[in-house]
């Protein structure tokens, strides 16, 4: 098959790459229909770090990409719940498929980490090959994919993969209830859909902050309000008469975002950070200790968000819509990347086509 291939940093091309094969009956393979770059994607590209995995260091090629929905082509013997030609969306992480956690939906808690097999991603690493190529294999099937539910666009079920499921999981870890006052930190497409997520649980003003103007004005078309980051607080705390908001989500991950959140957050309120860290992101306890806020930090559970989250879709409390501002053939994935990490041309999210 053809397949994106990370290389090194900033060196991901386009080339022939061995074809899935089913290395276990729970596993089934698909022909790719439509894939996605993340923006955790690009610490990989950058030669950073996702957990401990350091992209500087010379590594074995692997296919990329975590952000995959296609056709079902080939089955393993205990796969229950899905048939060939089926439609599917595939969660972006992969954990064990055996331990309590993963048999509840609940990837990123996976317990196999005990055994010093953490859960991981697809396409992050050698460990799991990723989904921006022409076929891939689909872990623990029956748990990992659903089948594209009725009323929800391919582009819709893309982000259910990753983005989407993202942004609610941090409105969930914030434990946003109706009637709360959201700032999201950051409107790439995670924080993006979480300032969504957010107008659809009841929030009753959702702030969007980010400096660039075209992202943060989408808000505008679900009820939120945008701010540049250098007015944020001001006008929160005019808004709030100088409490701060009820809860952050944190969606960038860097130093001077984090400091934020905690400006903007009141007292006894909630942070949920989605950026990805680094080892130079510096989150300030004290004094989020100081104004008694609790901070929450994860890997999104995609799975266990799909029973709330395709409902709020399907019904049209999120839209989810326009997400993806450039469509490329696979064939240009490296070019994509390139585009992608510069922002090229008010570039939102990519849309990749084998």
């Amino acid at each position: 098959m053809k397949a994106l291939v990370f290389n090194g940093p900033k060196d991901i091309d386009y080339h022939s790459f061995d074809d899935p094969q089913l290395t276990d009956d729970r596993h089934m393979i698909i022909q790719v229909k439509h894939c996605s770059i993340c923006g955790s994607d690009l610490h990989m590209y950058h030669g950073g770090q996702i957990g401990d995995f350091d992209y500087s260091q010379p590594t074995e090629p692997f296919c990329t990409g975590h952000e995959t929905i296609g056709e079902v082509v080939e089955l393993g013997k205990a796969v229950t719940r899905h048939r060939i030609g089926d439609s599917v969306l595939v969660a972006g992480g992969v954990g064990c498929g055996e331990c309590r956690r993963c048999l509840a939906g609940q990837i990123n808690l996976c317990e196999a980490w005990t055994t010093g097999t953490p859960s991981t991603a697809y396409g992050i690493s050698p460990l799991v090959q990723g989904g921006q190529a022409e076929y891939l294999q689909v872990y623990h099937a029956d748990i990992g994919a659903t089948t594209i539910p009725e009323g929800i666009g391919n582009e819709q079920a893309l982000l259910l993969t990753d983005a989407l499921s993202t942004g609610y999981y941090g409105i969930k870890l914030a434990q946003v209830k109706p009637g709360d006052s959201v700032a999201v930190i950051g409107q790439g497409p995670v924080g993006t859909m979480a300032a969504e997520a957010a107008m659809a649980v009841g929030a009753e003003a959702v702030y969007a902050i980010d400096p660039v103007a075209s992202r943060r004005e989408r808000a505008r078309t679900f009820g939120g309000v945008p701010l540049h980051p250098d007015e944020a607080i001001s006008r929160i705390r005019e808004d709030t008469g100088g409490l701060g908001v009820d809860a952050v989500i944190e969606a960038v991950g860097v130093g001077d975002t984090l400091k934020q959140a905690v400006r903007l957050t009141r007292f006894g309120g909630q942070i949920s950070i989605l950026g990805i860290l680094q080892d130079s992101s510096s989150v300030p306890m004290h004094k989020a200790q100081a104004k008694s806020i609790s901070v929450h930090g994860g890997i999104a559970g995609v799975v266990d968000c799909w029973s709330e989250l395709i409902p709020l879709v399907q019904n049209g409390s999120i839209k989810a819509e326009g997400m993806f501002s450039h469509h490329f053939k696979l064939a240009e994935g490296a070019r994509a990347y390139e585009a992608f990490d510069k922002q090229a041309d008010n570039m939102m999210k990519v849309l990749m086509t084998p």
